[in-house]
């Protein structure tokens, strides 16, 4: 009897029969870990804030979309044409990219330039062209975003080549304001720019928007002391934008860098 009544339960739950609570109940404890002791930094994947470019997969998938629009890489959720970001660790990685007219394909993310060259040597000897494995040097941006309702959600921004100038810019911005880098706030909306080649892509406009509220800036705190002691992974392989990765071919133009 007991079984069928569990069986019962989850029918009814699967039913969408049993409504579930969109607050936290008191039964349910914070700040607890249960279940996830064995979960490392290299077990997850950061999600990348991107933009919804003119070939960007995601058009054909949400009908929000719309070109400069800001989504989450992994969960696919389309913010709309303005982003409050705070950023917490800069870091410089490398990137290995296959040219898309190639095939395409993604190598991997190092932090340095010699373990990028390593690893290319040991693509090119299981039998990659090497005319078509680039190097990439990738500015990243690990930060906070902050949604409408206050909430804080971990997010990256990946600014390879063309985004790249924007990057040096940003952190001119944030020495020159000093203090903690995650203790001010940036507005992210997007604007129509365009390389050498004439090709038209969106890419970021980045604005101070004023000091990060004490409740974000404590959890920039506690991200800070774990990025910089731990090797999280980025979803970096998502990229399809013009000017980065699998959306530029080897050897393409990279934009003012």
């Amino acid at each position: 009897m007991a079984t069928k009544k569990a069986a019962t339960e989850v029918a009814v739950q699967q039913s969408g029969a049993l409504a579930f609570a969109n607050e936290v109940p008191d039964y349910i404890k914070q700040g607890g870990n249960r279940g996830s002791e064995e979960v490392k930094s290299t077990d997850m994947v950061l999600p990348r804030l991107e933009i919804v470019q003119a070939l960007s997969p995601i058009k054909e998938e949400n009908e929000d979309a719309k070109e400069g629009y800001l989504f989450n890489s992994v969960t696919q959720e389309v913010i709309g044409d303005l982003a409050y970001f705070v950023p917490v660790y800069f870091r410089l990685e490398y990137l290995i990219w296959k040219d898309q007219d190639q095939g395409g394909g993604f190598f991997g993310s190092f932090n340095s330039k010699e373990e990028a060259d390593a690893r290319r040597m040991e693509v090119i000897e299981e039998g990659e062209n090497p005319d078509y494995i680039e190097i990439v040097d990738t500015p990243v941006q690990y930060g906070l975003r902050i949604t409408p309702e206050g909430v804080c959600e971990q997010i990256v921004i990946s600014m390879a080549k063309t985004k790249a100038k924007v990057s040096r810019k940003w952190n001119a911005m944030i020495q020159i304001a000093g203090g903690d880098r995650f203790s001010r706030v940036y507005k992210l909306t997007t604007f129509k720019d365009e390389n050498k080649k004439g090709q038209k892509f969106f890419n970021y406009v980045v604005q101070p928007a004023g000091f990060t509220p004490e409740k974000v800036y404590r959890e920039a705190e506690r991200l800070y002391e774990v990025l910089k002691t731990q090797d999280f992974r980025v979803a970096h392989e998502t990229v399809t934008e013009v000017g980065e990765g699998r959306g530029e071919p080897v050897g393409g133009d990279r934009g003012e860098i």
